[in-house]
């Protein structure tokens, strides 16, 4: 490129950002581009080791005011997980919308204020979920892409109120879909779209392991964090021939002068079997 890109990373909870796009986001800080990352939801209700763990056995959770002040506590912790993890990627902007994580839904609000943030920080590549992850309807990965897609669109036009111009992103790049995951719900049974894109994180995966290690309210630091790298980015990186990859799906085909190809495609093209294997067998050393 022959400019710095501008990249937004859109996530439902806080550490969505992080596992799908964290060692890319990291990749295009280090080359200078500026990367942005928006949190949809607190995530205070999921997979939070005081909310989700510590309640569930418990004979009956407090009452409404205290459960809802134990809920703004740990939505800071979170939050401050989230920034922590950003640092070590190289990102400065983490911007935190802070809906219920209760029921994501596409609302006017939600919408709207990310389509005057979008116009605002004027990113060229946004990624975010897949709009049809899972059932598509329930399913809060899938809303926030849905969201983002509304967002996008509001943001091509003007909006009462908001002084920014209209913005429209050059692409959008859906987080991967499947790598380790197995089917196994009747919603899983669409197809018709692929991972197209991989990026090689195998550079950063140390860098992407420390940030995730940053999540311990998530229960992602130590063990999980590991497991996840190595069953998820592993076998995204053993689809696209290199140790650690992240999957994306492109939103829009992309229009050429000349038929493209990549480095990395003439690479695994003039290398043999038994170097690929060596490659790919690269595996993330444990402390």
């Amino acid at each position: 490129m022959s400019e710095p890109l501008r990249i937004l990373s859109v996530g439902a909870h806080p550490a969505d950002i992080f596992d799908q796009s964290g060692g890319t986001m990291a990749h295009h800080a280090a080359r200078g581009d500026y990367v942005g990352c928006v949190v949809l939801t607190h995530g205070a209700r999921v997979h939070d080791k005081v909310i989700s763990d510590e309640m569930h056995h418990r004979s009956e959770v407090p009452e409404a005011d205290e459960l809802q002040s134990l809920m703004a506590e740990r939505s800071d912790v979170k939050a401050e997980e989230a920034r922590e993890a950003c640092k070590l990627l190289g990102v400065d902007d983490v911007y935190f919308f802070g809906a219920d994580d209760a029921v994501l839904l596409v609302t006017d609000e939600a919408v709207r204020r990310l389509a005057r943030l979008l116009r605002q920080l004027k990113p060229d590549l946004v990624l975010t979920h897949f709009p049809k992850e899972g059932d598509g309807l329930t399913n809060a990965h899938a809303v926030a892409g849905q969201i983002v897609l509304h967002a996008l669109s509001l943001a091509s036009g003007v909006d009462p109120g908001d002084t920014n111009p209209p913005h429209k992103s050059a692409q959008v790049f859906f987080f991967g879909t499947g790598a380790a995951a197995i089917p196994r719900q009747v919603w899983q049974s669409e197809g018709g779209y692929y991972n197209d894109v991989f990026i090689d994180i195998t550079d950063v995966v140390e860098k992407k392991l420390a940030a995730l290690d940053c999540l311990v309210s998530q229960g992602y630091g130590g063990a999980y964090a590991r497991k996840r790298i190595e069953t998820s980015d592993g076998a995204f990186g053993m689809s696209g021939g290199v140790a650690y990859a992240e999957g994306f799906i492109s939103m829009n085909a992309e229009t050429h002068y000349y038929l493209p190809v990549t480095e990395r495609a003439l690479a695994i093209a003039r290398t043999s079997d038994h170097e690929k294997i060596e490659e790919t067998s690269y595996r993330v050393p444990v402390d």
